[in-house]
């Protein structure tokens, strides 16, 4: 469409193509005032803390912390106690009188609010305080003491001299709990010498710049949100056990005999998969070291990372291997399993392969952490550089639950977004990213599964527009509402929206806004207000159907029209949601065609039409698809 400027002067041209780009821009970033912005987000752009570009405002800001954290659990009983110092950093305008807790082992407490049921045996007091100190002044603990007041798994620790801006707070706690035998709430007791521990230690809850205070109760159902923040943890357990956690291992020279350091360094230089730990050598508990207390003390530290989990057993394999990225850094991956769990014996092999892919494929940005370690414990739940997964019985669920728990170390990770309030944040990436890998690793199609999945429950009253907060749902997890907005109706939004852009401009676009908000706590409006901005397109008539509104997806042959060498069909998008269209042509020849049709053909009109020259006789079209959800398919087919 330019060939008209041809002959412009070359100043022209460029100011011709500057102003068309800023147009496209502006029009985009103005656009973004067409999609509904609560009241409390819009306040955010008034104080400048975000910006409608999708950037952080001038004047963004997080609070942190700094956790030394000393634990020691006693496997025969479960418990844990744990002392530790915090150093709390209010990097916010606003002067804060008060510290919140999330107590999360509360949610056993005799009387608590739950999302899931919990065996009677598991029930207790809830985490026990044992002493706060607030710049080394003891508090009081009583009953009657104001300066405390418990409400579900919350603390609110009410300070007597205010936190005043840019200035820090030290805490001292100490603290124990006993981990539940029988309720496996994300964590747990999985036999009688191997724990998965997490959600464990009072951790202080983020106070940002869009809510004050994080002060949602943890019911079981809720994920991460999390300040960025510093630990260096020791765990003490007994000397037959070994010890893996987020972070990287200090001090294994003091925890392992030389035998194993050797095998342990030599796994962390492997490209291949070496196993640290087998069977045999478990049988001959040469393992670790024999001190004469009887107990070994493992120290890890991690930096700017949202959480803390660790695991133990004295009789799991582990294996490891190094994982050497294109762009030079070096990621350790390593599990930890039951020599029963026969899926396990690939599953460092599947981990590296899952981060080379999203380090140098998609989503593109190099891994962000030194290391992860799949932990064989039970289900599939991801932590910062930690996952815990359960044995499955086939390759593709075990392809697809590993790279699922390890997407998430961009999404919540990396990306601190806020999966109380939006799972679909974060679940959805880690739905949608692995995709292509998932395919090629097991040989089966993973987009197909959540089509079919979200087609179930697509329309239904429990399909609730993706921005009302995932919080809503609570004890109903069960029902398909929860598993719809935070899995499969954004997987299947994310996949579509890149089909929307191109795959070229989705990753740029899904780059700019990692790198944008990479240890920040991005909102939804940050991700639609980016990919508006870095895109050049006003994406709003996307967003609105798949975000913010009721529908589902449903198209409709509308007509089809045969005559000599032109054959012209109309499909008509009777439901809301705009999804690509794949039309399939059977000829009365026993031969076929196939189209496809990107989601943009919906971008201004409820109806497409189109002519194709063929002078073959039509026996069949067809616009099913199986990447494709339809929920009325009986009008999808149409036979002469």
């Amino acid at each position: 469409m330019f060939a008209s400027y041809a002959f412009i002067p070359s100043k022209t041209v460029k100011w011709f193509l500057l102003s068309t780009a800023f147009m496209l821009v502006s029009a985009a970033v103005a656009g973004n005032d067409d999609l509904y912005v609560p009241i409390n987000i819009e306040d955010t752009y008034k104080k400048g803390t975000r910006s409608k570009d999708g950037t952080p405002g001038p004047h963004y800001w997080q609070n942190h912390s700094k956790y030394t954290i000393h634990a020691e659990l006693q496997p025969h009983t479960g418990l844990v106690r744990g002392s530790q110092s915090i150093v709390y950093h209010n990097e916010s305008p606003d002067t804060l009188h008060q510290i919140v807790f999330r107590m999360y082992q509360d949610i056993f407490k005799k009387g608590s609010m739950r999302d899931w049921p919990v065996h009677t045996e598991d029930l207790h007091d809830g985490m026990q305080i044992e002493r706060i100190l607030i710049e080394n002044d003891p508090l009081s603990l009583s009953d009657e003491s104001s300066n405390i007041r418990r409400r579900g798994t919350n603390l609110f620790l009410n300070l007597t001299d205010p936190l005043l801006p840019d200035s820090e707070l030290n805490l001292q706690i100490d603290w124990h709990f006993n981990i539940a035998r029988k309720s496996k709430i994300r964590m747990g007791r999985y036999d009688t010498t191997a724990y998965f521990v997490a959600y464990w230690f009072p951790q202080i809850a983020v106070y940002d710049d869009i809510d004050g205070w994080d002060t949602f109760n943890f019911g079981g159902l809720q994920e991460f949100y999390n300040d960025f923040s510093d630990f260096k943890v020791h765990i003490t357990v007994p000397r037959d056990f070994l010890v893996w956690a987020t972070g990287t291992l200090q001090n294994p020279q003091d925890v392992l005999t030389q035998p194993f350091l050797k095998r342990y360094q030599r796994a962390r230089q492997s490209d291949t998969v070496y196993t640290i730990v087998t069977a045999d050598d478990l049988a001959h508990n040469q393992i670790t070291k024999r001190p004469k207390g009887g107990k070994n003390t493992w120290t890890f530290k991690a930096q700017r990372i949202p959480d803390f989990a660790f695991a133990i057993s004295d009789h799991h394999l582990w294996d490891g291997k190094q994982v050497a990225l294109d762009d030079g850094q070096d990621v350790f991956v390593a599990s930890a399993y039951k020599k029963e769990s026969k899926d396990f014996y690939e599953v460092t092999e599947i981990a590296g392969k899952t981060v080379r892919y999203f380090s140098e494929e998609l989503p593109g940005i190099p891994f962000p952490f030194p290391e992860i370690t799949i932990f064989n414990g039970r289900g599939g739940m991801e932590f910062p550089m930690m996952v815990n997964d359960g044995s499955t019985s086939t390759r593709p669920a075990t392809v697809g639950l590993t790279s699922h728990e390890i997407a998430h170390t961009y999404f919540p990770f990396y990306m601190g977004t806020n999966e109380r309030k939006y799972a679909w944040m974060d679940e959805g990436w880690a739905v949608m990213l692995p995709f292509e890998l998932q395919a090629r690793l097991a040989d089966y199609d993973p987009i197909k599964k959540i089509v079919d999945r979200y087609a179930k429950t697509a329309g239904e009253e429990l399909d609730l527009p993706m921005i009302a907060t995932t919080i809503v749902f609570g004890s109903n997890a069960y029902r398909p509402g929860y598993r719809t907005s935070a899995y499969t109706r954004p997987g299947l939004a994310y996949l579509y929206l890149q089909d929307v852009l191109g795959n070229e401009t989705f990753k740029k676009t899904l780059q700019a806004f990692m790198q944008r908000w990479k240890g920040k706590h991005p909102m939804p409006f940050d991700f639609f207000y980016t990919f508006n901005e870095v895109s050049g397109q006003n994406l709003n008539w996307f967003w609105k159907p798949w975000f913010f509104e009721f529908g589902y997806p449903d198209l409709t042959i509308d007509d089809v029209q045969q005559n000599d060498d032109r054959l012209t069909f109309r499909v008509r998008k009777n439901g809301r949601l705009p999804v690509p269209l794949n039309v399939k042509f059977v000829y009365a020849d026993g031969s076929s065609d196939s189209l496809h049709f990107s989601t943009n053909i919906w971008k201004t009109t409820d109806t497409f039409e189109k002519t194709i020259q063929t002078d073959k006789p039509l026996q069949k079209l067809d616009i099913n698809h199986p990447h494709v959800p339809d929920v009325h398919k009986s009008n999808n087919i149409y036979e002469p």
